[in-house]
């Protein structure tokens, strides 16, 4: 008896040591897994790269059906930051921009923890956005800075035993705070980069984001064999300003001249300043036709606009403005650098003549 109790003891002993074993080699794969979505979320240089990380590469990496991340843009950072068409793309494969968290913090924990359950409509349904197939089980991971949710992952899983609460949380609670800290970054980074694109006075695109957008505009143009125009405005008479009423009217000038002729534009053209009293704007998928049209309108808006420049009453202005489109076919054979130089060159030269044909008027470059 003694002996046989004695190799039941060592069986039990043998079978928890399996068990612990086991346990210490699933914790191995996922901590390697884990450490692999790290990796490819510390590479991500971008929030467009970023983005694809989490919402492609996450249900890959873990097995699921769907990834949603909830981000809290009640200041609209985040719109600001990605932009409409990003959004609106990023909205097909979920991600979701809420005014405020308030009804996915109904469904955390007070202490912010990973929340894992079985799904529950009443309670989830109208929370994460619409599913094709009804999820079986969650995993609910908080973004908390200091406190303050900034938003949450929702892993979902059509498996009503793939999450349950009594499953450990270590490792998606480390995943949320390096997922944060990477999303943090990659904003400050995309803020900075477009302050850096920005004119300081007008804060519309300045000349270093021109040449990078006439750079792609025109690849693009070619790519597709579409028109692209460009139009040059020039405030006319604009040192007046500054002789009579002062540097600092003048800057009043610039920054309301160009807040009305970027609202006459489309949501497509790219609208820049560039320099002094100079504003360009690039018109995709565009003939020149159509680009007169486009300045005919800014050239009227300029006219009736009353400037204020803080004295007692408002001053009048206009703007004389050349008109160009790439000459694709008469180009054959030529770089992109030069078909963008010649477009520039072209509408400067249409300007001129407008200057030269008395101002407050529209020339297209022939």
């Amino acid at each position: 008896m003694v002996e046989w109790g004695a190799d039941l003891s060592e069986a039990m002993l043998r079978e928890q040591l399996d068990a612990v074993l086991l346990k210490v080699r699933e914790n191995e794969h996922k901590l390697a897994k884990f450490g692999r979505l790290e990796q490819r979320l510390m590479g991500a240089r971008t929030l467009v790269q970023l983005m694809w990380v989490i919402l492609h590469e996450f249900p890959l990496g873990f097995a699921l059906d769907t990834v949603r991340l909830i981000l809290d843009d009640g200041d609209g950072e985040w719109s600001q930051a990605l932009g409409a068409d990003l959004v609106e793309n990023y909205a097909a494969s979920g991600l979701l921009l809420y005014d405020d968290l308030q009804r996915c913090d109904a469904c955390l924990l007070p202490d912010r923890q990973p929340v894992l359950t079985t799904w529950d409509a009443a309670r989830h349904a109208d929370k994460f956005g619409d599913f094709t197939r009804t999820p079986g089980s969650i995993a609910l991971l908080p973004l908390v800075r200091q406190g303050h949710l900034l938003g949450v992952i929702g892993l979902f899983s059509h498996d009503a035993d793939r999450f349950g609460q009594e499953d450990g949380t270590w490792f998606l609670e480390r995943l949320a705070s390096f997922t944060l800290m990477c999303l943090e970054n990659a904003l400050y980074y995309e803020k900075l980069e477009r302050s850096s694109w920005l004119d300081a006075l007008t804060q519309v695109n300045n000349r270093r984001y021109f040449d990078v957008r006439l750079s792609e505009a025109v690849h693009h143009a070619l790519r597709h064999a579409q028109p692209l125009s460009l139009i040059i405005c020039d405030l006319d008479w604009f040192k007046r300003v500054n002789d009579e009423w002062g540097h600092p009217a003048g800057d009043r000038v610039l920054q309301q001249a160009a807040q009305l002729m970027r609202s006459m534009l489309r949501g497509s053209d790219s609208f820049c300043r560039y320099g002094g009293e100079e504003f360009v704007a690039l018109l995709p998928d565009t003939d020149s036709d159509t680009a007169n049209e486009i300045a005919g309108r800014v050239l009227r808006a300029v006219a009736a606009f009353s400037f204020q420049i803080g004295t007692e009453s408002p001053i009048l202005m206009t703007v004389s403005i050349g008109v160009a489109q790439m000459e694709r076919d008469r180009l054959v054979g030529q770089t992109a650098d030069l078909m963008a130089s010649e477009l520039v060159s072209h509408a400067d030269a249409a300007l001129y003549r407008a200057k030269a044909a008395g101002r407050n008027c529209v020339v297209v470059h022939v």
